[in-house]
């Protein structure tokens, strides 16, 4: 690179040096904090007294969090555009951090999922991040740049379940390990206030809450729609997928006779497979998007994401469901990078970050949906047909968007 082009780059984009160690270290603090406790909810709520019915009482709380946080992305999204990207990630990090410090104070479960309601309001650190990160680092780096700061976020969340399930097994009531989550998400809030930067690039005009309409105005965008509906269906398969695939590897397992550690260990090995094969995988793919631009990324990681999941309508050993899983994270790993930068931009001037925000709500929703699906087709199908179902819903939004871009 020549000096001129960087000089321009330090001129134009001041704080991208800065911000692509700061944004990553934060990810990663906030992703422990999150994932200490979030794969350890039912356990929670079991300690608040819930013994029947279980599965149905985490099942509302979760659709319903989801719910909450599809609704309000989108309105941080526009606050985002005329007040500041860096104002949503300190949003999103302190504010779950508060809220999880009322965590411990619940002592019913409708108090805990009143509770859980709230920090599904200030849900979103990672895209508000992605937001500011890509508002504020030169174009031909931000695959890389964002690659990075997602790698973070990855390496918390395969780490967090681990020290968790201590955390959990030392503390009398298991739902005081909020406080440490708490501490966590508030230091990675910190780090952001002191050390990212942010040169503001604001819309017109005055703010308005605007979710339908502003929803329509970027829906007449060309491609917008499509990219959309991809991120929606590859978002069901990638985190809404993970309590399914538990489910799956249990019948597996059931048909094998396997006792509580094996099912322990085989669950965890699948959910590490995805986490670790998409930590490896991430840089890698950063620089490949750099290089050779986000639509021939995205086409390929949604065909990878169609392949890797062909295997799951066969496969019935639980060493095949982690291979499959680790494959699924190494090959299509760079899907939510392609589509964060193809999104901006197709948006208009001044609306990426709300663009974006609406992205990610359609993304919330997806995890919400996927496991209530498979939990009414599993039972009277099979979870196999789950899977075709996912599979052939892919291909549909891959065959749209190749259809659109010939055009």
């Amino acid at each position: 690179m020549s000096l001129n082009t960087s000089d321009d780059e330090s001129q134009r984009y001041p704080y991208w040096r800065r911000n692509r160690y700061v944004m990553p270290l934060s990810n990663l603090i906030c992703g422990l904090g999150f994932n200490l406790v979030w794969p350890f909810v039912p356990l929670m709520v079991r300690g608040l007294g819930v013994r029947e019915n279980l599965e149905t009482w985490v099942g509302y709380m979760l659709m319903v969090f989801y719910l909450v946080s599809f609704t309000v992305s989108p309105i941080w999204g526009g606050i985002a555009d005329h007040f500041g990207r860096k104002l949503m990630v300190l949003r999103a990090m302190l504010g779950i951090g508060v809220a999880m410090l009322l965590m411990p104070f619940a002592d019913t479960p409708l108090t805990f999922a009143a509770l859980l309601m709230l920090i599904a309001v200030f849900n979103g650190f990672t895209p508000a991040g992605v937001s500011l990160l890509v508002a504020n680092t030169p174009p031909k780096r931000i695959g890389s740049v964002v690659a990075m700061a997602q790698t973070g976020g990855l390496v918390g969340q395969a780490l967090g379940p681990a020290i968790g399930a201590m955390l959990v097994a030392l503390f009398e009531h298991q739902h005081h390990v909020f406080w440490i989550s708490a501490a966590l998400m508030l230091a990675g809030g910190a780090l952001v206030a002191f050390f990212a930067g942010e040169v503001k690039q604001l819309a017109g005009g005055p703010w308005r809450m605007r979710w339908i309409s502003g929803l329509r105005d970027l829906l007449h965008v060309p491609r917008i729609g499509l990219l959309y509906l991809l991120g929606f269906l590859f978002m069901i398969m990638w985190y809404g997928g993970v309590t399914v695939i538990t489910v799956f590897m249990l019948k597996i397992l059931e048909v094998r006779g396997a006792d509580a550690a094996q099912e322990a260990y085989w669950v965890g090995a699948a959910a590490m497979a995805m986490a670790v094969g998409t930590v490896i995988a991430l840089p890698f793919w950063g620089r490949v998007l750099d290089r050779i631009g986000p639509q021939r990324v995205l086409v390929f990681a949604s065909v990878a994401t169609i392949v890797t999941h062909l295997p799951l309508l066969v496969i019935d050993a639980p060493l095949q469901v982690v291979i499959t899983r680790a494959a699924f994270g190494l090959s299509a790993a760079a899907m939510p990078t392609a589509l964060v930068q193809l999104i901006r931009i197709h948006a208009p001037v001044g609306m990426d970050a709300r663009a974006i925000s609406y992205s990610t709500a359609f993304q919330f929703f997806a995890m919400g949906i996927a496991p209530f699906s498979a939990g009414l087709i599993g039972p009277a199908l099979g979870l196999r047909v789950y899977f075709a179902l996912t599979i052939l819903m892919m291909a549909g939004g891959l065959w749209l968007w190749m259809r659109r871009a010939g055009r």
